[in-house]
């Protein structure tokens, strides 16, 4: 019943947590969970594929709990494999981080007035602790201490035990000393072949202990061998006489005279392998090394394709949803700085200023109204709190100590200054710019909102729709964007634009690429090439970037042209001018032999 299960919930989390604890404070074990912030995001499908919500997976106890036993298991199984097939089990380690990696996560640290040690596994710990004690700790701070501890950590790998002779074969992470996969056969082949050392050890260790007699052994090794091949073994035992089940196993009995029965020890040989490792091991260790290297390298692939997977979905998202969300400042620039956002696990940068060095930012951030400035230029134009402040300066004030360094921006209109340092919290919306681009899935963009949380927005998204079909297929997402009431007041000369539906006349037009018009529309004059952007008779907008990159790629194909004109006329000239030597050459030649026949008939003549 409900009851009884909800006692033994709690008997086993009670049991969770003390063994986290014990692997904290004897083993040194890290903590690296995100807790609400979760990394690990999902994903939303609608019926065609197209990610229409995103949610960061958030970690309860009870997932702590489930986590702390399957450890367990990996951790007994582990010393049970290794127990008994020293030279070939099939273990996973987490080599120690050398102090020199932690370089990101000192700084953050230093910057929140935390001293570093990353001598070992408890110290970091200890570090990391240490920091969420102190006033800057938050939940969107802690995420970023974890994060940078866990990207410069290495990854663990799964090895054999027979190519770590008197290496290190503990797990720096979980603070164990040997660990393995052994709870999840079902989706990793790992556990399945340690599943197979674990049957073979257990019935290794089913032999009786005290079979000291050699017929009471025999009987039991031919028993939990079965039916053994007939040349393999032969092979592998080195004997060149072909030998049945029942010689063979004699032969065994005989190689075993000198064999010591050791109750705590268990069966071992006077030769350097024990007896479990020849005849009851289901690998040997070439096959457990090769079967290592095999999982490790699809172990990074899959990783590696994990990661891009999440950043393409995150792209098509913010295509189209714009979300708000918190993130903490890692690092300044001359013109904005950098962010780490928790809820979906990436970084970016945040600009303050545009390339002119015009300072674009939410006005009431400066104590100034919200209408005060211009209209954004069309890379900020995505945030609708943002004005431009031609006035204002970005300027970075560097200090001898470089967690101490501030962006500071200020006005001539206003007395109040807009500072940043590492570590604060500030609020960003993030969309995806597909203005002006040539990537079909742009990154997303990052646009500052207001320091700290800003809870009038929270954690919202909001539908923003892609009005140009020249980043969608035919009749796909089709939908209009309606400006809400806080858009109304303040609204852009690009929003206007961008909020208006321009259906291409052209049937199955290729994605940003220009074609003549068919015959039926001949009459028409006007193309369309990107959002937000019409080109009427031919005409391109010259401020834009993707015409200043046309312009500069004809300019060097006529540079290019020009340069080869040039080298074909020095080349004509050269041709010429060595066609002018051998001739003259030659000519030199023929007068000198017609002036040698010549003294010879004078010669003859006298």
């Amino acid at each position: 019943n409900i009851s009884s299960l909800k006692q033994d919930l709690q008997i086993l989390t009670r049991f969770a947590r003390k063994l986290r604890k014990d692997r904290e404070e004897i083993g040194g074990a890290v903590d690296l969970s995100s807790g609400d912030l979760g990394s690990e995001l999902k994903f939303v499908l609608d019926d065609q594929g197209q990610p229409t919500r995103v949610s960061a997976k958030k970690e309860m106890e009870i997932h702590h709990t489930i986590a702390e036993m399957m450890i367990m298991a990996n951790q007994y199984v582990a010393n049970k494999i290794f127990e008994t097939f020293p030279a070939s089990s099939l273990l996973r380690i987490h080599q120690t981080v050398q102090e020199d990696r932690f370089e990101d996560l000192k700084g953050a640290l230093k910057a929140g007035g935390v001293s570093f040690d990353g001598s070992s596994n408890m110290a970091l710990a200890r570090s990391l602790d240490k920091a969420k004690q102190t006033k800057k700790s938050s939940s969107v701070v802690n995420s970023l201490w974890q994060s940078l501890a866990t990207r410069a950590m290495s990854e663990a790998k799964y090895i054999c035990t027979g190519d770590q002779t008197g290496a290190d074969l503990t797990h720096y992470g979980l603070g164990i000393d040997k660990y393995t996969h052994f709870t999840s056969p079902i989706r990793r082949y790992a556990d399945v072949v340690v599943h197979k050392q674990l049957l073979a050890a257990l019935d290794f260790e089913r032999i009786p202990q005290d079979a000291s007699a050699p017929e009471t052994y025999g009987t039991r090794a031919q028993t939990y061998l079965g039916a053994l091949p007939e040349s393999n073994v032969i092979s592998i035992l080195g004997n060149s006489i072909e030998l049945d089940n029942e010689d063979l196993v004699d032969s065994l009995i005989a190689g075993a005279s000198e064999m010591s029965l050791d109750s705590k020890e268990g069966i071992s040989l006077v030769s350097d392998k024990p007896v479990a490792e020849n005849y009851f091991a289901p690998y040997g260790a070439k096959s457990v090394t090769s079967i290592c290297d095999g999982l490790n390298s699809q172990n990074r692939k899959s990783k590696l394709s994990s990661f891009e997977c999440q950043r393409l979905f995150l792209s098509l998202y913010f295509r189209d949803n714009t979300e708000v969300a918190q993130a903490v400042v890692t690092g300044l620039r001359q013109n904005g700085f950098l962010v780490y956002v928790p809820q979906f696990d990436m970084k970016g940068p945040v600009f303050l200023s545009d390339v002119d060095g015009n300072v674009q930012i939410n006005p009431t951030l400066l104590g100034l109204p919200a209408e005060s400035g211009s209209p954004p230029t069309r890379g900020f134009a995505a945030a609708k709190e943002c004005r431009m402040l031609p006035s204002g300066s970005c300027m970075l004030v560097e200090t001898a100590d470089e967690s101490n360094d501030q962006l500071v921006i200020t006005v001539p209109e206003s007395t109040k200054k807009c500072e940043f340092r590492v570590l604060d919290v500030v609020t960003v919306r993030l969309s995806c710019d597909t203005f002006n681009t040539s990537a079909r899935i742009p990154s997303p963009r990052l646009h500052l909102i207001s320091k700290g949380y800003n809870k009038t927005y929270g954690n919202t998204a909001e539908q923003t729709k892609v009005s140009s079909k020249m980043l969608q297929t035919s009749g796909e997402r089709t939908g209009k964007t309606t400006l809400g009431a806080t858009q109304k007041e303040q609204v852009s000369l690009y929003s206007i634009l961008s909020s208006g539906e321009i259906r291409p006349i052209l049937k199955q037009v290729p994605f940003r690429l220009e074609h003549p018009l068919p015959k039926e529309a001949v009459g028409v004059d006007r193309v369309e090439t990107m959002r937000g952007r019409i080109v009427f008779g031919g005409y391109a907008n010259p401020d834009t970037l993707v015409n200043a990159q046309s312009c500069a790629a004809a300019a060097a194909a006529e540079e290019a042209a020009k340069r080869r004109a040039v080298g074909l006329s020095n080349q004509t000239m050269h041709d010429y001018e060595a066609s002018q030597r051998v001739e003259k050459s030659v000519t030199d030649r023929m007068q000198r032999l017609a002036a040698a026949k010549r003294n010879t008939r004078r010669s003859k003549a006298k």
